[in-house]
Parts: structure tokens; sequence; C-alpha cells
């Protein structure tokens, strides 16, 4: 099945960034890391239980295609390096035990290495605070006895390596020069297997380096649904369950008007800003001149005996005016810029067999949706932008007409950068033949933990079970209990936390101004094209607009100051009084 052109074109340079920065990153991200390799492939591929999140500045398809080829070139490594103890072990037993006893004598030395660097310094304190009969944290005393421990155990274990092949091979009466030609050779070609990987995984970040497409050419049947999910209209979020936890009965009635842990926008990052309330006007007829004023209208004849609009219409209108945001020819537009429908329904409210899994909603159902305010799926409108192909700032806003009243509810969301360990990429130097290099010599320098990865060919079986059932959508029967919604979104587990972001949040400040304030002006303009009135909206507008307005310019204190009835000011006597400081500095200065 061929890829659409859209999703197999992805963006390419624009100035000197990357638009694909994050895809290439998490791609990277499933060769370096094993770990997120796995994760990927267990709860991505292989649940189709579930709808995949949303996809927010990178293509989930590409990644999940190289975590497989990296799963792959692992257990490949796996197969050859146990192919070689079998072998080994049936023509040499006594070398191939020597081989193993070597490597564990390499990972131990280790062990002894590290905990010497630990040991050797707390007793060095531990002497000096003797002496000087100092107070010992129990936090010291712990690490020191416990890293002592250790150390003596790998010493202990390092000893009996290293004398055991020898006293085998005396038992055994051969010859010391025979037992090391053959280890040496099944040495060697243990060292072949492992360091051909480390050289493939280095060769496929290479290639990746150089490419334009990330992505498959073409699709099986689970990549193409993870395609349509990935951008599917639908969005199903959780709500928030009540903490189990013995808490008092007060404690249950407080109100948190944000739960970021909890946002209902699922992948798209941490929820930065949200309008609480939602911004709500009349939809009153305009005052165009003063005698109208003087003359204080009832609110009836005010009011439009119908609305002028429908919901969809102010939509379809801020699409349009916003679209000139994003214009590709335009060199200040935004980078990254994407404006899609989204429909939100809680996971408690999907029927048995939703029609729109087997079939996406075309424009007229998402227009019956957006103008039914009591519908139990919302629809928000999604503005997106990434400057850096990272930093993806994603704003949500949701038109609802009832009540004779407007009422908009805007939130707004950012996904953070990848981790600098992916970022391999971008590093001088990290490509090419020394690159190649370098990653076998990493490969061979961890090799008994490379060794003692083959116990991971007993997953192997589980695994390709589930990739083979994963071909068929499960979804779509309908089961006790059913709950497809996503329960990871890979894009939000590997960014970075938001409050070590503190540089990127000028960057995701900036675009959520520009495009709240391009939203209330493009409402604006539609409540006076339908000749409704807009004095109430402005105000509103501008209270909003200067929400969270910083003054950098110094520091504001409030000392001496009391607030609220029968409040009364105390002194501090810690703080010496202004005037009595003034005093004693003329009387010195006479």
């Amino acid at each position: 099945m061929a890829r659409s052109e859209a999703a197999r074109n992805e963006p390419g340079h624009r100035g000197s960034l990357r638009q694909d920065t994050a895809t290439r990153n998490l791609c990277a991200g499933v060769y370096l890391d094993p770990a997120f390799c796995r994760v990927v492939l267990r709860r991505v591929h292989n649940d189709t239980t579930r709808m995949v999140a949303p996809s927010y500045g990178f293509d989930l398809v590409s990644v999940v295609r190289h975590a497989w080829w990296a799963w792959g070139l692992e257990m490949a490594q796996h197969v050859c390096v146990l192919t070689i103890f079998a072998i080994g072990f049936a023509v040499d037993p006594l070398a191939t035990f020597t081989v193993a006893s070597g490597a564990g004598f390499w990972y131990l030395s280790h062990l002894v290495v590290r905990s010497a660097r630990v040991v050797l310094p707390l007793r060095a304190k531990a002497a000096v605070n003797k002496w000087l009969r100092k107070t010992r944290w129990h936090s010291e005393s712990d690490e020191l006895r416990q890293q002592t421990r250790l150390l003596r155990l790998s010493s202990m274990g390092c000893a009996v390596l290293a004398v055991l092949p020898f006293l085998m091979a005396a038992l055994s009466s051969v010859p010391l020069d025979d037992m090391t030609r053959a280890t040496v050779f099944l040495a060697l070609l243990i060292a072949v297997a492992v360091g051909g990987t480390g050289a493939a995984y280095q060769w496929r970040l290479n290639r990746m380096h150089k490419t334009e497409s990330l992505g498959p050419q073409k699709l099986t049947l689970r990549l193409q649904a993870i395609e349509d999910q990935q951008s599917h209209p639908y969005v199903i979020y959780r709500r928030p369950l009540l903490p189990v936890d013995e808490a008092e009965p007060e404690d249950l009635l407080v109100f948190k008007l944000v739960d970021e842990d909890q946002s209902p926008f699922v992948g798209s990052g941490e929820l930065v800003h949200r309008w609480l309330p939602p911004l709500t006007v009349q939809l009153l007829r305009s005052i165009k001149d003063l005698t109208d004023l003087k003359e204080h209208k009832p609110m009836e004849e005010l009011e439009p005996p119908t609305p002028r609009f429908e919901a969809h219409e102010l939509v379809a209108y801020l699409k349009n005016a916003m679209g000139p945001m994003g214009d590709a020819n335009d060199p200040t537009g935004l980078r990254g810029f994407t404006m899609r429908d989204r429909l939100y329904i809680a996971e408690a409210d999907v029927p048995p067999r939703p029609e729109w899994l087997r079939k996406r909603p075309d424009q007229s159902d998402i227009d019956k949706i957006i103008d039914d305010p009591y519908d139990a799926v919302h629809h928000f409108l999604e503005i997106g932008a990434s400057a850096t192909g990272e930093l993806v700032t994603t704003v949500f806003l949701r038109v609802t007409v009832k009540g004779r009243a407007l009422s908009l509810d805007f939130a707004a969301c950012a996904l953070t950068r990848t981790p600098v360990e992916y970022h391999v990429l971008n590093g001088f130097a990290e490509s090419g033949a020394s690159a190649v290099a370098r990653s076998i010599l990493l490969k061979l320098f961890n090799l008994p933990a490379e060794i003692a990865g083959m116990w991971r060919l007993a997953e192997v079986p589980l695994l390709l079970t589930k990739a083979i059932r994963a071909r068929k959508n499960r979804m779509l029967k309908p089961r006790r209990g059913m709950a497809i919604g996503a329960k990871i979104s890979i894009r939000e587990e590997k960014s970075t936390p938001w409050k070590h972001a503190q540089l990127d949040e000028v960057a995701i400040h900036d675009h959520m101004k520009l495009i709240e304030q391009r939203l209330l002006k493009a409402v604006e303009d539609f409540l006076e094209l339908h000749e409704l009135d807009t004095s109430t909206f402005k105000k509103r507008a501008t209270s909003i607009i200067n929400t969270g307005v910083l003054n950098m310019g110094g520091r504001t204190e409030i000392k001496q100051s009391a607030i609220g009835p029968n409040s009364q000011v105390r002194a501090d006597t810690r703080e010496p009084d202004k005037n009595t400081e003034q005093s004693s500095k003329n009387e010195g200065d006479q």
C-alpha cells in the first residue's frame, strides 16, 4: 500500500532549520536507547486495542519503522553471539567457559573501579572527620558501607574468575597454548558480531543524516492504521479520576482550575495557558448612535430574534483569517504552521461501534458537531506552530453559541525538546567513517553487557506474535469495558520537563500570543461584519491580551503593611529602624 504524497514528502530545510527535527531525533533515539525502542514496539505498534496519540511536529510512522530496524539489528547480534557460544561449547567447552569468565571478569573489574572511586574519598573524609571529631552524616556512612561491600564482592569475583579457567585447564590436562588459541578465536568472533552491530547502527544513522525522507515508501496494514490514527480528527481523552488516598471530606470539594497532569489534549504536551472561565459575550445588536444609549433600550430589543450566525460559520471565517500566518511564500510566516479540526470525546462516551473508526467524518458532519453545544463530542480548532522543528506550540479554540451568547474556550499546549542524547545527527563529526569507528569501539567497551543481553531472545516469540496480530484492528470489535483512548504519547514521554525548559518558554509564549491576538481580532471582525455589538468583547479581549505581562524593570517590596479589617503592623525588631540609622549617621558625621 503506497503512502500518501503528503506523508512521504516530509518538510525539509526552511532557512537553516529542519521542520522534521523531532522525527529525526526520535528515529535516532530508537538506535541509541534500546528501552525506548521496545516501548515503541510494544505499546505503540503491537497495541491495536487503543488509538495512537495524535502526532504533533513529528511522524510516528517513521519512528516505528526505525524501531523495527533497530530491534532487528539487536536481535541479530544476540542470535550470532548465542550461536557462537553454542558451537564453541560443542567443540571446545573449556575455551567457551574461559570466554564467559573473561566477560564476567571485565564486568566485575568495572564495578571494582567504580566502587573504589567512591570508597576511597569517603574513607579519607571519614578519617578526617574522626581526627577533627566532627559529626558524620548517616547517609555518607550508609553509602560507604554499601560501596565497601560491593567493592569486596566484586574483587572476590574478579579473583575467582581470574583463577578458575587455569584451574579447570589443569584438571582437564589441556595445554595452555591450545586453550589460549581457542579462547582468542572465540573472543574475536564475538567481538566481530558485536562490533558489526555497532557499525550497522551508525550506518543507519549516517543514512538517516543524508536522506530527506525518513518514512517507508510502502506501509504495512498496521503502519497504515498508525498513519490514519495519528492525524485522525477524533481524539479520545480520559476524565480525571477521584484520588483514592484518604482525604478529609472538605478536601474532596476543592476544585482545581487547571490540572496539568490530566490535560484532555492528548499528545500536545504541557498545558501552559487557558482562559478560565471561557470568554463569553452576549450577541446584541450594534449600537450605532448615542440616541440608543440614552433611551436605555431593554435587552429584548437589543437581542436579535434569531442568532445572526451559526458557530460553524465563525469557525470557517477563523480558518480563512488565520491561514496567512503560515503562508509558505512569506519569509516572516510562522514555521511549521498547521491548522485542522479536532473532535474530542471522553473515553466513557465512546459508543460500542463508533462509525468514525471506519469512515472519517466529512466537513458537513464536523459542522453539525460545531453547531451543537451540548454534544458529547467537543470541537476544537487546532492551530500549531514550530519554529525549530522541536518546540511545538498548539492552540485549541472551541466556539459555541448558546443562550444567545458566544463562548470561546481557549487553551495552549507546548511540546519541549527531545533528550539531548538523541541529537547525535546535529553534532560535529557525528557521521561518516570516524563515527562508525567510535560506534564499534563503544560496543566493544560494553561487551559484557552486550553478551548478557542475550536473554532478550526469550522475548522474541511473544513480540512477533503480537506484531502479527497487530495487522487486525481490534478496536472495531466491541468488548466489555471497551477503552480505546491512547495510553502513551512517545513525543510527550521524551520531552524535556517544563520546569527545565526556561530558555524555550519565550519562543512558546511568543507563538501563543501571536495566535491568540489574531484569533481575537478575527472574532471581532466577524461580529462587526454581522452588525453585532463588540464593545464588551473588546474590553475582555484587551484584558486577556494583557494577561501575563511581566514588569522586568525592578523589584517591588512591601514592608510595614497591613491588609484586612482590624489589621495591625508590628515592627520587626530584627530589622533596624531607618530613622534611627539616619540619626546615628548624622551624629557620626557631626
